[in-house]
């Protein structure tokens, strides 16, 4: 009965979005529980190598755009359809976290390397709140109906 239980929190964990906070955590490099977590992880890791070895951009955007397809297609999967006539946001959910992921790479990494009161700081962590209150606010809206995702291109290149 303990092992069922221990599955059926498992298969629950893998359904839901991850929090706002969960998903800074993960962005930030913790190992958090979720799939969606763990590859906003590598993505803000793939974020990171692009900066610091630019020769393979095309390379590691090409696994970036594989997360985001992964992302879209757990997505599809897991979260509640929306009513017809619902307002459709603008990008995907896997391109909304690649785009945090990639503010989140600058952000921390300024931390470590720059004046932390300086305006370049400053600006990276505004932008980053920005971005999690907008994630917060998707996540919500998805999980009322009152907001879709757009369609996931099953099998579509790049």
């Amino acid at each position: 009965m303990l092992v069922q239980r221990a599955r059926l929190r498992k298969v629950a964990e893998s359904s839901v979005l991850p929090s706002p906070s969960t998903l800074l955590c993960a962005l930030g490099g913790q190992h958090v529980h979720g799939p969606v977590s763990r590859w906003a992880r590598e993505l803000t890791e793939l974020h990171r190598r692009r900066r610091e070895v630019p020769g393979l951009l095309v390379e590691i955007d090409g696994h970036r755009a594989e997360l985001v397809d992964r992302i879209n297609t757990w997505a599809a999967v897991h979260l509640p359809s929306a009513a017809a006539g619902v307002r459709l946001h603008e990008a995907s959910l896997g391109e909304v976290i690649d785009r945090m992921a990639a503010v989140a790479e600058r952000a921390f990494h300024l931390l470590m390397h720059d004046d932390p009161g300086g305006e370049r700081m400053h600006a990276a962590w505004t932008r980053l709140a920005e971005l999690e209150i907008a994630y917060a606010d998707l996540v919500r809206e998805v999980g009322d109906g009152r907001r879709r995702l757009p369609p996931i291109r099953w099998g579509a290149d790049g």
